[in-house]
């Protein structure tokens, strides 16, 4: 093979890789719907993994509405098409401060996590449910 022929085989590969529909609908959203739901719950914080694939380290921060205080916990992983709940009581602060709900004014809930293709996945949910939605 000539110069010309090999660089344009490696052009059309790369083309088709770039083209791969999975690669459209693995970066957190599929078709406009979230992969990686998060809601407040009444007794703590629900993810729901619609990823399609495990999801890995997915970090939850509670961040204060004032106080610019911040509650983590990280789960190690959530199956695809599973939902896991996590309880107000597992979140701490840096400090080691406990999260409690009724003394702390929440802002939202910030999400990150990457599937097991290395994907990532960042999604901000509010503390308070959108207007509309009531």
């Amino acid at each position: 093979m000539n110069r010309s022929t090999r660089f344009l085989a490696l052009a059309l590969i790369g083309q088709l890789a770039c083209s791969n529909a999975a690669v459209d609908t693995a970066v957190g959203t599929t078709n406009g719907v979230s992969s990686v739901v998060v809601a407040r719950a009444e007794r703590g914080i629900t993810v729901e993994n619609r990823a399609g694939r495990p999801l890995l380290n997915i970090r939850l921060v509670i961040e204060g509405r004032d106080s610019g205080a911040a509650f983590g916990y990280t789960l190690p992983t959530v199956d695809a098409g599973a939902t896991r709940e996590v309880p107000f009581v597992e979140f701490r602060s840096e400090d080691g401060t406990l999260f409690d709900p009724g003394s702390t004014a929440a802002k939202q809930i910030k999400t990150t996590a990457r599937d097991t293709l290395g994907n990532s996945y960042d999604v901000t949910t509010p503390w308070e449910p959108d207007q509309g939605q009531r």
